[in-house]
């Protein structure tokens, strides 16, 4: 129920959709985000997609490549342990975090988020095939991907912050709920870069490829880019080491299937 000012102004309680994301982003405000970001030629990606009869979304080539990076390097693998001894773990299997835009039964939208587990070995026809399972699953629906998710917007705010707590304080729990790694794509829209907001040591943003000059050969070319942003926990990885893991993941997708 909502309540109607004099002057139009309605205030109404805070809407269940927006819980998760709430509790994420108290857990991610402690986090020391730094952004880099470059720009990608999509050329043989565009190729992969079409020889694949177009089945398979620009992220999930995105998840791969990243996985793939950051399975080779100890320290992107890294979550921190905070306390009176701060420690920081590694984890061993690479999951990955990838973001949704839902609407609730009710038509309240929200951004949700379901996991690639063990991203760095599986193929990107596997991935595209998880994350079809939960852009098409209903929110509502009790047995499937987001049945937890629809018991948290249940509950009380700050009872849900504790579940949070609860669940992620483990290392491994912690990646298997938010992933090692997260991506977030905004090339639904004309919108060219999104810097996410982070609880781990990664995440990557997507923006929309558009039709680009470019210099090859000394010469001025057309190719379609897209800019690929990174945020990372400065806690836990320096501008050099985040550099390389763009720059790596840069590689393999303007690389793709050259290997």
């Amino acid at each position: 129920m909502s309540a109607a000012a004099a002057n139009g102004t309605t205030v109404a309680a805070f809407p269940a959709a927006r819980k998760g994301t709430y509790t994420f982003l108290k857990d991610a405000r402690g986090t020391a985000h730094v952004y880099l970001m470059t720009d990608v030629d999509a050329t043989r990606i565009k190729q992969a997609r079409k020889d694949a009869g177009s089945k398979i979304s620009f992220v999930s080539y995105v998840v791969k490549a990243a996985a793939q990076v950051i399975a080779s390097s100890p320290e992107a693998r890294a979550v921190l342990r905070p306390g009176l001894r701060l420690k920081v773990a590694t984890v061993g299997d690479v999951h990955a975090k990838v973001l949704f835009d839902k609407r609730t039964a009710d038509g309240q939208r929200c951004v949700v988020s379901g996991t690639v587990f063990r991203a760095e070995q599986a193929e990107v026809e596997e991935i595209q095939q998880i994350i079809d399972t939960y852009k098409n699953a209903d929110l509502e629906d009790p047995s499937g991907p987001w049945a937890q998710l629809a018991k948290v917007q249940r509950l009380p705010l700050p009872v849900a912050r504790l579940a949070y707590r609860a669940v992620t304080r483990k290392p491994e729990r912690r990646t298997a709920l938010q992933g090692v790694f997260s991506v977030t794509s905004v090339g639904q829209e004309p919108v060219r870069a999104i810097f996410p907001m982070i609880n781990g040591a990664l995440g990557f943003g997507v923006g929309r490829i558009v039709d680009s000059p470019v210099v090859r050969g000394g010469e001025i070319a057309i190719a379609p880019l897209f800019t690929l942003s990174l945020a990372f926990d400065h806690r836990l990885l320096d501008g050099a080491q985040a550099a390389e893991l763009l720059a790596a993941t840069k590689d393999v997708l303007e690389n793709w299937g050259s290997e």
